[in-house]
Order: structure tokens, then sequence, then C-alpha cells
């Protein structure tokens, strides 16, 4: 069919990239054919805009990307000549932004940090050699991540209760909470799947007569909301080699192998069946 265009979304750490090195090459073949075929790349990820503008670099990608777990979409000027609505142009991206102002969750986690005296740690508190040993990210890199716009990721520092205990507050302040590879994020309305869901639209009054087919991959229950919207979920295994349990997607597929090798085979099985 030449009326109908793929879109793929991907999760990034974990995903696309392994979650101790940060490496794509296990990744590269699928890569390449995405290349070849024209099929745009978008990055929906829990890092930072600044932070997924270095692997859009590394990538050489040029298309939309979602940052800090659909707080905003980033869409460089100009991009396909895509007539959307947005909140503002900054650094040459037309910005529409989902999430809650930063100030505002730092004053909601510090209110539950004192209210419930559990021990938690939100990713400005810990130094960048801190975040280097916690992450593996290179010292440029944990900088890059401390730079958040519209979710602040923490670590709770307790057990069971005093997770529940945490997600309560959360959840009772008007604010949400979802989990990450590494960290746990206090954010507000914003998740991938509003974000992707926005995108999607995006593109699909751009182009009416395109069937607009959208692919996704992820590996952690904050890209559940993902999953949920598009076409076609794809879900990797975790480092240890198991599937995140609490992602129940209708459809889902499975892919065989952990992070960047199952996104590798998923996406590469995905074409040799279209």
């Amino acid at each position: 069919m030449n009326n109908r265009k793929i879109i793929v979304f991907t999760d990034l750490d974990g995903t696309l990239l392994d979650h101790g090195t940060y490496s794509f090459c296990e990744a590269e073949d699928a890569l390449e054919l995405l290349r070849v075929k024209g099929v745009p790349l978008i990055l929906c990820s829990c890092k930072s805009r600044d932070e997924i503008k270095v692997y859009r670099k590394k990538l050489s990608n040029n298309e939309p990307f979602i940052s800090e777990n659909g707080g905003a979409i980033f869409i460089p000027e100009g991009y396909g000549n895509l007539k959307c609505e947005f909140d503002k142009i900054d650094d040459g991206y037309l910005v529409i932004e989902i999430g809650s102002e930063y100030k505002t969750l730092v004053d909601v986690f510090e209110k539950i940090k004192r209210r419930t005296g559990i021990n938690i740690k939100s990713i400005t508190e810990f130094t960048i050699d801190e975040i280097v040993e916690l992450t593996g990210l290179s010292r440029e890199e944990a900088f890059l991540a401390q730079k958040r716009e519209y979710t602040l990721p923490f670590i709770i520092y307790g057990g069971e209760e005093d997770i529940k205990s945490i997600k309560d507050e959360i959840l009772s302040s008007g604010l949400n909470y979802t989990e990450g590879a590494r960290f746990v994020h206090l954010m507000g309305g914003n998740d991938k799947g509003k974000a992707v869901k926005i995108l999607t639209d995006i593109f699909k009054k751009n182009y009416p007569e395109t069937k607009i087919i959208t692919v996704g991959l992820g590996d952690s229950l904050n890209d559940l909301p993902m999953l949920e919207v598009v076409d076609k979920a794809f879900l990797v295994k975790k480092e240890a080699g198991n599937y995140e349990e609490h992602i129940k997607v209708e459809d889902l597929v499975y892919a065989d192998g952990i992070g960047s090798v199952g996104w590798n085979k998923a996406v590469l099985g995905l074409f040799n069946n279209n």
C-alpha cells in the first residue's frame, strides 16, 4: 500500500538503548531498515529534552520527539510542513506542553517529604558523581539528566509500605506517579500515551489521504500508556531477562530479546510480516 505511513515510537533506556551501556549497536540493522524505508522514528522517553537531543544526534534522527514521559512534544520547525497548534517556539522547535510546571512538582515533592518523613531523594539532589554511579551515564549526560522541565525523577529508600504511602500522597495532591527503569517519577497529567496520541493526530490531520499506522516499543511501566494507544505494541525484555509483568495490552507482542536485541528483532520482524 502506497497510501500508508508507518510511524515508530520508541522508549530509550532499556528498550532501544542497552540498560547498562546505553548502546544501540545491537539495533543497527533495524535502525538502518527504518532509514532506508523512510519510517519516522520518534523517541519517546523519560529523559529530559537535552538528554534526548544527544541521542538524536548519535542516531542522526531529525524527527519530532517526546520528553519526560510525555511532558512535552518537540517538533522541529518546518518539519514536513506540518501544521499544528503549539504552546511556544523554543530553540528551533514547536513545543506542545502537556506536563505540569517543574516548580509545582518540586513544591509538592518537598511537602510530601516533610509530611511523611520517608527518605526520598530527587534526581536534582544527587551529585553528578552519584548519578554517574547510580545510572552508568557519562558526567555530561548526568548533568543533562538533572535539567528537568516537566517531571521530577526520584528514588524511594524504603519498603512496600513506604512506596504505597508516597504513591497515595502524590495522587491525593492531584499529581501522578509512574515507574521507569531506575527512578520513579512525579508528574502532572502527562503520560507517554497522551503525547503519542496528540502527535499521531497531528500526522493524521496533515496526511488525510494516508493511513497512519503507529508502532510502539517499550520495556517499563511508564511505557504502558504508549503501548495502549499504538496500533502495534511490542514489549522487550528487561535487563534480568523478564517482561514487565504489569504491562497487559491487547495483542501485545513479546519481543524475543533483552532491550536493543529484542528491539532489533521486533522491528525487523514487523517489516518482514508487512
